[in-house]
């Protein structure tokens, strides 16, 4: 975890863009004030912060030694870190439902390991909208069915590995390999015509993931790439200029 906090500082240091400060970009500036930095509260944030508790509580009495079937003895994570890299914090749960809900994709897609609260975020974003959720690991994708179980989400779709399709509005969340999310960005960016916006969880976890995430905002189908430490953000829509921004959040 020491890498993460050396980019943490780094990130600090870097990041200047607030309140629109700095953006002359129109759909940038409202993305920011109106989406990124909104304070309502939306109907579906008790919800969420309900779920978030759940989670952490369960969480505290699991050994993520026997339960996380993927190996990370090379990454010397502890058991408290490796469930931390797999849960976002809540905040941004909150702004994924915000930007779910401000671009209204018309399909959603997730792809990694999460214990269910990054998926209700997405699916309360419009119960409309069916969240095709790939989660390989089977104790994980049990425990999001058990959640959305519990909240009665019934817009989750949970599947194990499958092939990846480009749908509008991806979340990849898998921040212990970067081999797996530099598999799905280049599926997904490979194609000239994908027009929709990427979020990568855990883009500064390791060099690895700083390298992939790097790689892709330079990739000419990324009009705008947004970091936010925890999350980086990749928008694709033609007509817009190709920008960088490091935004404190």
């Amino acid at each position: 975890m020491k890498y993460r906090l050396k980019k943490k500082i780094a990130y600090l240091f870097k990041a200047r863009h607030r309140k629109g400060h700095g953006l002359h970009s129109p759909f940038l500036f409202r993305l920011i004030t109106e989406v990124v930095e909104n304070k309502g509260n939306f109907s579906a944030y008790p919800m969420l912060k309900a779920a978030d508790e759940n989670v952490k509580n369960l969480l505290r009495i699991l050994d993520m030694g026997d339960y996380h079937q993927e190996r990370h003895a090379e990454s010397g994570l502890s058991s408290r870190d490796i469930k931390k890299m797999h849960l976002l914090p809540a905040r941004f749960d909150r702004l994924l439902l915000r930007l779910a809900n401000d671009f209204r994709p018309g399909d959603i897609a997730f792809y990694g390991s999460t214990f269910g609260a990054t998926l209700l975020a997405l699916a309360l974003a419009d119960r409309r909208i069916k969240v095709e959720a790939q989660v390989e690991n089977d104790h994980y994708r049990s425990f999001c069915r058990q959640l959305a179980e519990v909240y009665e989400v019934d817009n989750i779709h949970l599947a194990g590995a499958g092939s990846v399709a480009a749908s509008d509005f991806i979340v990849i969340q898998k921040p212990l390999d970067a081999a797996y999310c530099e598999r799905i960005l280049g599926t997904v960016l490979a194609e000239p015509a994908y027009h929709g916006v990427v979020v990568l969880c855990g883009i500064h976890s390791s060099a690895k993931m700083d390298a992939v995430w790097e790689k892709y905002v330079k990739n000419p189908t990324v009009r705008i790439s947004l970091d936010l430490f925890e999350i980086g953000i990749l928008i694709c829509r033609k007509g817009l200029q190709k920008e960088s921004f490091v935004v404190r959040f």
